[in-house]
C-alpha cells in the first residue's frame, strides 16, 4: 500500500483487509511523508492486525510511482496487491485474484471489474469497465491469459491488479519523469509484463473493491460518451506516438538481460519493431504511407496499438 495524506479513508480500507476470506500473508505500507495522521492511524492497526505489517517512511515524497516502488520492493510474497488508501476492498478480492492466477499458470498479473462509488461509498451506478467499454468474452479472456489481445483499452489499475512477485526484476526501478510521478506506474506493470512476454492476464468479469472517487485523489474515472471520447482523440491527435509512457516500456522491454528468460519473447521482437517503426516515421506525411501500411499488413497496429484509428493518427494528424 502506498499512501500519503490519506486519514480520510484509511481506516476503511485497512478494516477491509481484515475481512477478507482469505486474509493477507502481509501488508507493507510506504508512507509519502505525510504531514497528517496517516502515519499514527497505520501504527495503531498494525499493533492489533492479524497479520504482520510493515511500515517505511520515506523522508521526503517521492512521487506516486516512485513510493510504490518503494513498497513493491519490500514486499516478500509470491503474489503482490497493489493497494490505495482510499477505496474499500470485498471480502473476496484476495482469494478471488490469488485462484485466478493460480488456475492460469502463463498468466503474469491478474485484473478485476470494480464499482465506481463516490465519498461516501454510495454507487455511482457504474463499473470501471464499463467506463473503457470493455468486456472481455470467453475467447478473448483465453487470449489473454496466454499474452495475446493486450490492448490499451484494457484497463490496467493498480487497485484492480496482482501480479507475480517473479515480475519485481522486470518492472523495478519505476521509471523517472512527471508522468510516471502522477499514475501511469501501474499500466506500466501491466504493459511490461506482457509485451516483454513474461505473461499474459487474467482477467476477473467481477467488481472486488470499492473504487472511491473523490477530489483528492489521483486518477479521476471519466464515463465518457461517443461525443466525450471523439472530443479526447481529437485533443490528442498531433501527439508524438513515442510518448513518455511508450518510450519507457521500450525501454524496459530493451534492457531485459538474456539471462531472464521471457516466456514467447515472439511478443517482445513484434511489440519492439511496430513501437519503433511509429517512431521513426518519415516527417513528409505522404512517405509515411508505406511504413504505416506495412504495420497494417502485419497486424500489428490492431495488435499492438489502437488498431486503424491509431493508423489514420500517425498518417494524418501526428507532426
Amino acid at each position: 500500500m502506498a499512501v500519503y495524506n490519506g486519514e480520510r479513508f484509511i481506516r476503511e480500507q485497512l478494516v477491509s483487509f481484515v475481512r477478507q476470506t482469505r486474509l493477507p500473508d502481509e501488508l507493507v505500507v510506504s508512507d509519502n511523508a505525510s504531514t497528517d495522521r496517516t502515519v499514527e492511524i497505520v501504527r495503531e492497526f498494525a499493533a492489533r492486525a492479524p497479520f504482520p505489517v510493515r511500515l517505511y517512511i520515506n523522508e521526503r515524497n517521492l512521487g506516486v510511482s516512485k513510493n510504490f516502488e518503494r513498497a513493491i520492493r519490500e514486499c516478500s510474497g509470491d503474489i503482490i496487491f497493489p493497494s490505495d488508501c482510499d477505496d474499500v476492498w470485498y471480502p473476496s478480492k484476495l482469494a478471488t485474484m490469488e485462484h485466478a492466477i493460480a488456475c492460469s499458470p502463463t498468466a503474469a498479473i491478474a485484473l478485476c471489474d470494480a464499482d465506481l462509488v463516490d465519498e461516501t461509498l454510495g454507487s455511482q451506478g457504474v463499473r470501471l469497465w464499463q467506463t473503457f467499454r470493455f468486456s472481455p468474452g470467453p475467447r478473448l479472456r483465453s487470449k489473454m491469459a496466454v499474452g495475446r489481445g493486450f490492448k490499451r483499452s484494457v484497463p490496467t489499475f493498480g487497485n484492480c491488479m496482482a501480479f507475480r512477485a517473479t515480475l519485481k526484476p522486470i518492472v523495478l526501478p519505476m521509471p523517472d519523469g512527471d508522468l510516471f510521478e502522477r499514475t501511469a506506474h501501474d499500466a506500466f506493470i501491466a504493459w511490461t509484463a506482457v509485451y516483454s512476454g513474461f505473461g499474459g492476464v487474467a482477467c476477473i468479469a467481477e467488481p472486488l473493491l470499492a473504487y472511491r472517487q473523490h477530489t483528492d485523489q489521483m486518477t479521476v474515472v471519466e464515463d465518457l460518451c461517443i461525443t466525450g471520447r471523439l472530443s479526447r482523440f481529437l485533443a490528442q491527435r498531433k501527439e508524438t506516438p513515442w510518448s513518455p509512457f511508450l518510450a519507457a516500456v521500450a525501454e524496459r522491454l530493451e534492457e531485459i538481460p538474456d539471462s531472464i528468460r521471457p516466456i514467447n519473447l515472439d511478443i517482445r521482437n513484434a511489440v519492439l519493431l511496430h513501437w519503433q517503426a511509429r517512431t521513426h516515421l518519415p516527417a513528409a506525411k505522404i512517405k509515411r504511407l508505406l511504413p504505416v501500411t506495412h504495420e497494417l499488413l502485419t497486424g500489428r497496429y490492431h495488435r499492438y496499438s489502437s488498431g486503424l484509428r491509431t493508423a489514420i493518427k500517425d498518417l494524418v494528424f501526428v507532426e
